[in-house]
């Protein structure tokens, strides 16, 4: 069982998201990003299918997952006064183009060397996902040598990992274990000239532990099941109580029909104070999440600051 130490502050800032909105209010648990300053309309960050999360805990700033494009992540970096130098090291959810499009012109805005956190499928060559209109595109390939020449020190994970003085819990391979998570419909990889389906093992969450409050399990996209996420985490720390919730869910899609309403009834076991869903977890699914939780719902918005501090 992992040990993980308990932090006392922790604010996740949304540097990248499907949605901005400028216009949302502030509330003592999320600040919205200015939309006036100094009586005039601030620059507003903007919106792309990708994500990434910078992450405070205690004196630690870390980053996961970096956007789908170099405009994105570090426009709004710039527009957020986010300095890439203030981040220590970053981890990568899996190897999907929107979760890294950014990553060279981060790393080539940093000076020395950045610690990178992946899970060794993320190298995965030739990945494919066929669309249900018959089409299908291949993933931009990613490559050690490449990150490796910008500056990253790799750090491959293939299990869970206690990282940041045992303060994060980066999970590695999250197991499936319920029935209804299947992952994605449609992914696949090339191999030796035939194609398997992509089990997307290197999709990783990572857990933090607010004093007094309890778990907090952020993900990327979720492809292992934002419930499998949950539960192993759960596991790996013997933490029971749920604090918050946070990250893609991936329950986007006709192919999720089925698994929404499972996910629904577990997300309402684990009883978490706060659930922000984001990126591909989808509209419908946003809206029967905010039915269910109420106000422990926060609507996900490109320059929000959630403060999750004990």
């Amino acid at each position: 069982m992992a040990a993980l130490k308990s932090i006392k502050k922790l604010k996740i800032t949304i540097l990248v998201d499907n949605y901005v909105d400028v216009l949302l209010p502030s509330n003592e648990l999320v600040q919205r990003p200015l939309l006036v300053k100094e009586r005039q309309l601030a620059r507003n960050p903007v919106a792309e299918h990708g994500l990434s999360l910078l992450i405070d805990a205690d004196e630690e700033r870390f980053i996961m997952d970096f956007g789908l494009t170099d405009f994105g992540l570090m426009y709004n970096m710039e527009v957020l006064g986010v300095d890439p130098d203030s981040i220590s090291l970053g981890i990568l959810s899996h190897g999907h183009h929107d979760h890294l499009g950014a990553l060279f012109p981060f790393l080539e805005k940093r000076k020395g060397p950045f610690p990178l956190y992946l899970h060794k499928d993320a190298f995965l060559e030739r990945r494919y996902f066929s669309l249900p209109s018959g089409e299908g595109f291949y993933f931009p390939r990613v490559q050690k040598e490449r990150m490796e020449q910008y500056g990253a020190q790799v750090m491959i994970l293939e299990g869970s990992e206690l990282i940041l003085g045992e303060r994060c819990l980066v999970s590695g391979e999250i197991p499936r274990v319920t029935e209804f998570e299947r992952g994605l419909p449609g992914a696949y990889y090339e191999m030796g000239g035939e194609r398997f389906r992509d089990q997307m093992r290197d999709d990783m969450s990572i857990y933090l532990r607010v004093e007094d409050k309890g778990l907090v399990v952020v993900s990327g996209c979720a492809h292992s099941g934002i419930v499998n996420s949950v539960l192993y985490g759960m596991k790996l720390t013997g933490i029971e109580k749920i604090y918050a919730i946070l990250g893609g869910f991936h329950l986007t899609g006709p192919a999720m029909t089925e698994t929404l309403p499972k996910t629904l009834d577990h997300l309402k076991e684990f009883s978490p104070q706060v659930i922000c869903p984001m990126h591909c977890t989808g509209w419908e699914s946003q809206r029967r999440l905010r039915e269910l939780f109420g106000d422990r719902f926060i609507l996900s918005s490109v320059g929000s600051v959630i403060n999750l501090s004990g």
